[in-house]
């Protein structure tokens, strides 16, 4: 019976439960023109096991939709691109694209009435001055929670290319002001409202350096769940307990840091 079913006797009987299976978010997935669907993943460094990220999403994908999904893995990493655009072992192949945007023109994307198109034009080979230019006055133009959502997406993407301190310069700062950026600033903000009431109630100009801090550990739990989606208990305690030189370099960080866990090490 081992020869008929496993080519030969049996050196070792492997325990058969499999893990949990992991809840992976996709970055995008769309229907497109035709009814086609695609998913894209951001990707900023070189994962060495990211064929078989792309079969975990592929299969999850079948699960629920019942439908072909055309992927292709953007990379934008600081690094050559050398991941190979396949999972394979002896039984399964499983393909998809990777694109380089870094080696891409970008005129496209400047020329584009989308401002998600205008911000990704960053990590293109166009002229990072021009494309600083067109994104800042494509967000002038802009309102409401789109501007919040334009301004939030092009701090994430100068991120990866680690030159806040260029995108900083444009907007006033070193970093990028987020007294004046409309998704920090208003927690900021309201914290430092809090912090002047408490100071004129103490007589203390504490109050006014406490309220600063307590705005941006808020900003900085804002950030970290529109970059990770959630924020875990031992994440928000970290955040409670940092020191307010600590929070500004988390703040600094949170845009690059590929993983949660990364961010907080």
């Amino acid at each position: 019976m081992s020869r008929i079913l496993f080519g030969g006797p049996v050196t070792e009987w492997l325990n058969i439960e499999q893990p949990d299976v992991r809840n992976l978010r996709a970055d995008i997935l769309a229907r497109v023109t035709g009814g086609k669907l695609r998913h894209v993943e951001l990707q900023t460094r070189n994962d060495p096991e990211i064929g078989l990220r792309e079969l975990d999403y592929y299969v999850g994908f079948q699960r629920l939709l019942k439908e072909h999904v055309e992927q292709i893995v953007l990379y934008a990493g600081r690094e050559p691109l050398s991941m190979t655009p396949a999972f394979e072992s002896p039984s399964t192949l499983h393909k998809f694209r990777i694109l380089d945007i870094r080696q891409m023109d970008g005129e496209d994307l400047l020329e584009s009435d989308d401002w998600g198109d205008n911000a990704l034009a960053l990590l293109t080979k166009a002229d990072r001055e021009r494309v600083i230019q067109v994104v800042e006055a494509r967000l002038r133009r802009l309102d409401g929670e789109e501007q919040q959502e334009a301004a939030r997406t092009f701090v994430l993407i100068s991120g990866i290319l680690g030159i806040e301190e260029e995108i900083g310069r444009r907007l006033k700062t070193d970093m990028i002001d987020i007294m004046e950026n409309k998704v920090l600033g208003p927690a900021i903000r309201q914290g430092i409202q809090q912090g002047i009431q408490q100071g004129i109630e103490q007589g203390r100009r504490e109050g006014i350096e406490k309220g600063v801090e307590k705005g941006m550990r808020q900003a900085l739990k804002v950030l970290v769940k529109s970059r990770f989606g959630s924020l875990p208990r031992w994440a928000s305690a970290r955040i409670d307990k940092s020191s307010q030189q600590e929070i500004k370099d988390l703040i600094a960080g949170a845009s690059a840091a590929p993983t949660l866990e990364d961010l907080f090490r």
